[in-house]
């Protein structure tokens, strides 16, 4: 949460230091092997190389890459206890026994369209999960909402829950509306950003009734920007010296931060985001 403040208050102009010495990517692996081998004392982990463990449950082998926890650490140092423990927490559904879904927390997740691709590449099956297309460099997944992880079902899970995939968003974008913390808004004169727990932001664009100038004061059509997943930036489309700035910075989160999104720009049309080159 303080590291996506922070992020948000820099497009504002305002700086942020930090003095805490921080970990190499090894010591970072030792630390994180430590904390996930007492989560999970009946699996079996090793260090394949620093940012890789692997995992044997149960004939079968998992592989954890640290890429994203590690960014995230070396953005907040301070927070290494809190992040290693958030992202343990998510390897839940690997290593703990299966539960009947609670359909009242399935929500809709954005994910960039690459993301199927990353996950094949990390040696991760994910051809039956139930998702379906945002817009063209966008898409949603639905998952269960667990609190501390996301639990994405496949195909034969969600075929028990009796809910038709024609009103599957419209279900889960109302549950997502009843689950997410409190939306903050930051900025002003124009540029504004959101903070919603450091998980939700970018689903954010799916919660249409937000999307208002009631809301967002904006000079012109209400344009964003998402870099990764917590991250989310609101302009004009007519505010030129804005968009100069953002784009100047939007590479740079997307491509250093964790859970990259996007490095476009979308416009609200009223009833979506459809992306624009400005």
């Amino acid at each position: 949460m303080k590291k996506i403040l922070q992020l948000i208050l820099s497009f504002l102009m305002i700086a942020c230091t930090s003095d805490v010495e921080k970990l190499t990517d090894k010591q970072f692996t030792n630390k994180y092997l430590e904390k996930i081998s007492e989560q999970y004392p009946t699996v079996n982990f090793e260090i394949k190389e620093p940012l890789v463990i692997i995992s044997k449950f149960e004939n079968e082998e998992f592989t954890h890459y640290l890429d994203n926890s590690f960014k995230e650490y070396n953005l907040s140092p301070t927070e290494l206890n809190e992040i290693i423990e958030r992202y343990v927490n998510s390897s839940g559904s690997l290593y703990e026994k299966k539960e009947e879904i609670n359909i009242s927390q399935i929500i809709p997740i954005i994910k960039p369209s690459s993301y199927f691709e990353e996950l094949k590449r990390s040696g991760i099956e994910t051809a039956d999960l139930i998702w379906e297309n945002y817009n063209e460099d966008l898409i949603i997944i639905y998952a269960e909402d667990k609190g501390n992880r996301f639990n994405y079902f496949n195909n034969n899970e969600f075929e028990k829950l009796n809910i038709k995939k024609d009103t599957l968003l419209d279900f889960a974008r109302s549950n997502l509306n009843n689950i997410i913390p409190k939306i903050e808004k930051v900025g002003k004169n124009g540029e504004y950003g959101l903070i919603a727990g450091g998980d939700y932001e970018a689903n954010l664009i799916l919660l249409n009734t937000l999307w208002t100038k009631d809301n967002f004061k904006v000079d012109g059509d209400i344009i964003v920007a998402i870099p990764n997943r917590d991250l989310v930036f609101i302009i004009g489309s007519n505010n030129k010296q804005s968009i100069e700035k953002l784009k100047k910075s939007i590479p740079e989160y997307y491509n250093t931060e964790n859970h990259p999104i996007s490095d476009s720009f979308y416009r609200w049309t009223g009833t979506k985001f459809e992306k624009i080159s400005l």
